[in-house]
């Protein structure tokens, strides 16, 4: 795992999250985790960029970050808007993707795909490892890992929302 502190530069950071406060972007209303029917297991999603094609307005925000990363090509970018609730939540241990060859359950050919997740704001919320290992949602703070690592989102009970963007891509 590798973390990378002031990933995007200050503009870039403020230019997404002003963006993200308000009704100028689309977002979706969906399950954080397939297959939890927990009515925790909700967070509404802003797609940046899916299969090839760049969906929103943030996307050149993103560049001096994918600069600091060895991406050979991107599969998907998501930003993901996780509401406050009364009690902490846990999702599911999961990975994010698979290949045309695996499945979530069994993921295979994820030897050149990696997981990133940039923090955009700073709150109590985190992401745990299933080895125990806990990264706490700092703003600006971009984590990068092995896309067949399991992980999960724990929410947080400090602030109204906590923003995340989900990157998935190849690397060299």
């Amino acid at each position: 795992m590798r973390i990378i502190d002031n990933f995007l530069k200050n503009e870039e950071i403020n230019f997404v999250l002003k963006n993200a406060n308000t009704d100028k972007l689309c977002w979706e209303s969906c399950q954080k985790v397939v297959g939890d029917d927990s009515k925790y297991n909700h967070q509404h999603v802003h797609t940046i960029y899916d299969f090839l094609i760049p969906c929103s307005p943030l996307f050149g925000a993103f560049h001096s970050g994918l600069g600091k990363l060895k991406v050979l090509g991107l599969f998907r970018i998501k930003m993901n808007k996780e509401f406050l609730y009364s009690k902490r939540y846990y999702s599911k241990f999961h990975y994010d993707c698979c290949t045309s060859k695996g499945t979530p359950e069994n993921p295979v050919g994820h030897d050149y795909m990696r997981t990133g997740i940039l923090y955009l704001n700073t709150c109590d919320g985190y992401t745990e490892f299933e080895d125990g290992k806990i990264v706490e949602s700092v703003a600006n703070r971009f984590i990068e890992f092995p896309t067949n690592t399991k992980h999960r989102g724990v929410s947080q009970l400090d602030t109204d929302f906590r923003f995340v963007v989900n990157f998935n891509y190849f690397i060299e």
